[in-house]
């Protein structure tokens, strides 16, 4: 079972706000996937008591598969409101190619559940701007030295060890003024470590 514990804490539900979890099998552990083409599930959370559950799901269902998984979560709340506006815009296009002809849009109304958390992920429909600062091959010091740094500039929501070093997830900022000797990758947008899957 998936430790969801600290993600309770840390994720807010409420009105439209929701979370995808995603299990992912990437080309780093399975040799046979290609990086661009990572065999993906999801499954959208919407309140905290369900994080415990999902994973679960996600569990049971990446155990039908040889690939090994690695779990993550959304470090931006999604709006699903939004989303649902986005895929309406998306389908009025889509029938309006089909009407004229064009065959590659019918695969999508097959598939309108993926299509509608495909628009969730997106960047356009995430109900909030958390930073996640990645850290590769760092270790427990470079993690402190950074959250250190960034405590001058913000707040530290939650810190999660990865397969190859740490995330360090903060509110919004001015990054331009973030002065540290830690190696970083900043996202946006990004997803979160939970835990690899092993079912």
């Amino acid at each position: 079972m998936v430790e969801m514990g600290p993600f309770r804490e840390y994720c807010e539900f409420g009105g439209d706000r929701v979370y995808l979890l995603l299990a992912i099998a990437r080309s780093k552990e399975n040799e046979e996937v290609a990086g661009d083409a990572a065999p993906t599930l999801r499954r959208v959370v919407e309140e905290a008591a369900d994080l415990g559950p999902e994973a679960a799901a996600l569990e049971h269902a990446a155990g039908r598969f040889d690939e090994r998984y690695r779990l993550y979560l959304t470090a931006n709340a999604r709006d699903a409101l939004k989303a649902t506006f986005e895929l309406r815009r998306s389908m009025d296009d889509w029938l309006e190619g089909r009407i004229h002809g064009d065959e590659g849009v019918r695969g999508k109304f097959r598939r309108v559940d993926e299509e509608f958390l495909s628009t969730l992920q997106s960047d356009t429909c995430r109900d909030e701007t958390n930073f996640v600062f990645d850290l590769d091959d760092a270790t427990v010091a470079d993690r402190d030295t950074l959250a250190d740094d960034l405590r001058g500039h913000t707040e530290v929501a939650l810190t999660r060890e990865t397969p190859n070093g740490y995330h360090v997830v903060t509110d919004p900022f001015d990054y331009s003024e973030l002065s540290t000797a830690v190696d970083y990758e900043l996202k946006t947008d990004g997803l979160l470590f939970v835990s690899y899957l092993d079912g």
